[in-house]
């Protein structure tokens, strides 16, 4: 792919230099657009799919039907379009769309409280036509845009990322860099960046530019980001020209990003830096197909894989304390078909490990959920989920202790990550279930062994009367019910 890619860049840069010195066309330059599935397709969905459009005036513009036409085409296009304007959400947030203001929205103490609302809201806050049925659940398509100010960056074109705030090129990039994060996080959205508009003044026109080829062409590939759930729409090229495009051309099945050498300011003002209704239009236009191109290439390329581990017989199983208050371990049993959890008689704790290879996840993969899977077998006196606290999991790679096998200083041995889980207290059926944390998702070995330590919280209840619950151990025949791991991930 790459070679073409590169013969195709080489032949379209040579077409144009050619055209150029016949004097046929102005002044134009075909950049390649950013990485897509080897299959275009630029048809809109086939169900409902719930968008959101966070802006201000000039994406006001834009959706309605009198001026930009967006809401109206979005709906023809199966598109179901809510939005926000000034005034909208948790702390008004919504007043706050330039672009220093994308670090409150996704890379802030309030994100979460933030999205919980965006994800949500499903009404009108600028007025177009929208025919379609509200289908249910979260906006699944993020679209933001600031406005045209954000096109008056100071600083040099080729400045690199800078965490300074300010309305400079080089914070510019610092704040998409950061929020990149946030869109890693979650690949089950699909996240539309809509470039600023341009201005009339020129003053900083070489920056703006400068600053919209590099979110278009480099953003991602800087950041070596591995999932189609981000795009860009170079919205700020669309206005600069007549003969500047970001669209779908239908005759070559192909994506055209073409920028008309020195045209960097808007051709189509509104009497202020608005865009006017023809260079709305025009955007709309050119938009629309993409949209359906970034929304199909998404669910294309980035469908994610699960993964189940089954508990290696051989290593795991239990490990008693040597004595009551020691954090020692002392007897193990690697060999029952179940593994113990609570006290003894003696009030000694019981722990259990668990041992995984999880080396033949993709190396590259990115674990989006994880969860640990136990199958009750039996319960010995009273329930240690009503008197010792939670069940809780640390991990460790490739194995607590000195050696992959089990072992009783496995008991006391150092975890990777403590309380990487909690299970459930209650059950579902005949299985207890715990979902690993951010953190000890992040620590699950692709290239080797993953182990598992379950301990209740408080050691013992000192009553002097064993009260622990068993568990079918990965010994057992049956391998549905040996102890789980269930891995959904993403291999880009």
């Amino acid at each position: 792919m790459t070679i073409k890619k590169s013969t195709r860049r080489m032949f379209s840069a040579l077409i144009v230099v050619l055209l150029l010195l016949a004097c046929i066309i102005p002044a134009q330059a075909a950049s390649s657009p950013a990485p897509l599935s080897a299959t275009i397709n630029p048809n809109p969905p086939a169900q409902t799919v719930k968008l959101i459009f966070i802006h201000h005036s000039t994406g006001e513009n834009l959706l309605r039907d009198d001026y930009g036409l967006l809401g109206k085409k979005l709906g023809q296009n199966n598109y179901f379009v809510s939005d926000t304007n000034y005034g909208w959400g948790p702390n008004a947030i919504g007043d706050r769309t330039d672009i220093p203001d994308w670090l409150e929205w996704f890379r802030s103490p309030s994100t979460p409280v933030t999205m919980n609302a965006l994800f949500a809201e499903s009404g009108q806050n600028s007025v177009y036509t929208r025919t379609l049925a509200d289908p249910g659940g979260q906006n699944t398509i993020v679209m933001f845009k600031s406005c045209f100010p954000n096109s008056n960056l100071s600083g040099n074109p080729n400045d690199p990322p800078d965490p300074t705030p300010g309305y400079t090129v080089g914070h510019a990039k610092y704040v998409y860099n950061e929020i990149l994060k946030y869109f890693r996080a979650h690949p089950d959205k699909l996240f539309i960046v809509i470039t600023a508009p341009p201005v009339t003044d020129p003053t900083y026109a070489a920056n703006a530019r400068a600053f919209n080829n590099w979110l278009y062409n480099d953003w991602l590939t800087v950041n070596a980001y591995p999932f189609s759930n981000v795009a860009v729409f170079d919205f700020y090229n669309v206005l600069t020209h007549p003969n500047a495009h970001h669209r779908y051309n239908t005759a070559t099945s192909s994506i055209e990003h073409i920028v008309v050498a020195g045209s960097n300011t808007s051709y189509y003002p509104s009497g202020d830096d608005h865009p006017n209704v023809v260079g709305s239009q025009k955007a709309t236009t050119e938009f629309i197909p993409l949209l359906n191109i970034f929304y199909n290439r998404w669910k294309a390329d980035d469908i994610p894989q699960t993964r189940v581990f089954y508990s290696d017989a051989a290593q795991d199983g239990w490990i008693l304390e040597s004595a009551e208050n020691s954090n020692i371990g002392g007897a193990v049993n690697s060999g029952a078909v179940n593994f113990r959890l609570g006290d003894d008689a003696a009030n000694r704790q019981y722990r259990a490990i668990l041992h995984f290879n999880t080396s033949s996840l993709p190396d590259a993969a990115v674990i989006t959920s994880a969860a640990l899977k136990i199958r009750y077998q039996g319960l010995v006196g009273t329930s240690p989920f009503s008197t010792l606290g939670a069940l809780r999991v640390d991990m460790r790679k490739p194995f607590f202790g000195t050696a992959v096998g089990l072992q009783s200083g496995d008991f006391q041995a150092a975890a990777g990550r403590t309380s990487a889980a909690v299970f459930s207290a209650t059950p579902i059926g005949v299985w207890y279930r715990a979902a690993l944390s951010p953190a000890g998702r992040s620590y699950i070995n692709l290239t080797g062994y993953t182990q598992f330590r379950l301990r209740f919280t408080v050691d013992d209840n000192n009553n002097n009367v064993a009260d622990f619950m068993t568990f079918f151990s990965g010994n057992h025949t049956v391998a549905a019910v040996r102890p789980t791991l269930i891995i959904q991930y993403y291999a880009p």
